[in-house]
């Protein structure tokens, strides 16, 4: 009996290993900003990038202007990717990223937009004015977070690796490229 019990044991804590060692990826994203009117949604994504990676810094800016500000004053250097509401007052997320796409020193940064909204018409606006996405907030913390998940272990942010985050998110979530 105590033989068999020590080898369920062992294999049980073999099981952990191995599911330890599949939790925790690589991340190649290690700086996201998140542009949000809404304390309650940059709180959210926070947490979500928080229990993702301690590696992962999240920086946030409450609407396009202040982004925008950030930027050039060099708060927020060289950002892996931008979430960019599209509902904000003072500067919305589109007025936003048509200057990102128009400033010759953020041009390049990654913008993902993101709202409310599932309007296919938003999702080819964002992609229009020079986004690499467009994703409709989810409805629950954990859908947030595997998709951010899914992102951060991104080897690069270009059309073709964004189309296949794309296809990976699955059903559940509502990513547009």
């Amino acid at each position: 009996v105590t033989i068999f019990c020590i080898k369920e044991l062992l294999q049980t804590f073999m099981h952990e290993i191995e599911l330890t060692v599949e939790i925790k990826p690589d991340f190649m994203i290690h700086k996201f900003v998140v542009v949000d009117d809404d304390p309650d949604d940059v709180d959210l994504f926070l947490e979500a990038i928080s229990e993702i990676s301690q590696t992962i810094t999240c920086l946030s800016a409450k609407d396009g202007r202040d982004l925008l500000g950030k930027l050039a004053s060099g708060e927020i250097i060289n950002p892996d990717i931008i979430f960019l509401d599209v509902n904000m007052p003072d500067m919305n997320g589109w007025e936003c990223l048509a200057n990102l796409k128009s400033n010759a020193d953020f041009k390049s940064l990654p913008v993902i937009m993101y709202s409310t909204s599932s309007a296919k018409k938003d999702a080819e606006k964002a992609l229009e004015l020079g986004a690499l996405g467009f994703y409709e907030k989810p409805t629950s913390f954990l859908i947030l977070k595997e998709f951010l998940k899914i992102l951060a272990s991104s080897t690069n942010l270009d059309e073709k690796s964004v189309q296949t985050l794309a296809k990976d998110c699955g059903r559940n979530q509502k990513f547009f490229v």
